[in-house]
């Protein structure tokens, strides 16, 4: 969205409905950047997908939301809607991913110039152990966080981990790609050891099974060597 003209919030959303249709109906895009062609589908996530998590930025008035892959931008214009739609002013996006202008040849970054939310969205593109720390260092604060960059165990824990301590006491962290048993172990660490509670999971499916966490409200009293088998 462009903040210098500040478009009505009607008429943003419906260039961002326009711009999530046509790229759910076309299933491919071509790159400005370098020509190439590419197949939106199954990396992003699906329209589903998309909407239950517009729906939990709606349902939690969201105004500063985080992202860790941005990859085609499905979920990242469906998130937009959702901040637009709860219309706060100060409301803004951050979304992580070093493989933006490369594995994606910035077809993330120009669906979302197209859709008018270019300004709304800040684009980090390092891996998200490296940003994630520094952003706890600045004392940076989220209402809700999604999951989709690196599956490997390792790299989802680490991120839910940071993220567990940067989105704001008993707020939402989904996560895509549930079905994947790195990511469900990873999950399952925040819901056994650190008081997370599972609000909702998809149905099963084979290439694209979201969950929806939320975090501890209270303040974490774990003992130093606090632990259970997850």
């Amino acid at each position: 969205m462009d903040r210098a003209n500040k478009p009505d919030r009607a008429v943003a959303l419906k260039r961002v409905r326009r711009v999530i249709k046509r790229l759910l109906r076309e299933g491919t895009a071509v790159s400005r950047s370098d020509g190439s062609v590419h197949s939106l589908f199954p990396v992003a996530v699906s329209g589903a997908e998309g909407e239950a998590l517009r729906d939990w930025v709606r349902r939690e008035g969201a105004v500063h939301t985080i992202e860790v892959g941005l990859g085609y931008a499905i979920s990242t214009l469906f998130i937009c809607e959702g901040l637009l739609t709860n219309g706060d002013p100060t409301a803004r996006h951050v979304a992580i991913d070093p493989n933006q202008g490369t594995r994606f040849a910035d077809c993330g970054l120009q669906f979302l110039h197209e859709a008018g939310v270019g300004d709304l969205v800040e684009h980090h593109a390092e891996e998200s152990q490296i940003a994630l720390p520094r952003f706890l260092a600045e004392g940076r604060r989220f209402d809700l966080a999604f999951v989709d960059g690196n599956h490997r165990f390792d790299a989802v824990f680490l991120d839910l981990i940071y993220l567990g301590r940067l989105v704001r006491p008993g707020g939402i962290v989904a996560i895509d790609d549930h079905q994947l048993p790195a990511v469900a172990r990873a999950a399952s660490f925040c819901l056994t050891n650190l008081d997370w509670r599972l609000e909702e999971v998809s149905a099963g499916d084979d290439l694209h099974q979201w969950a929806v966490l939320r975090t501890s409200a209270a303040r974490d009293t774990r003992s130093f060597d606090y632990y259970v088998d997850f």
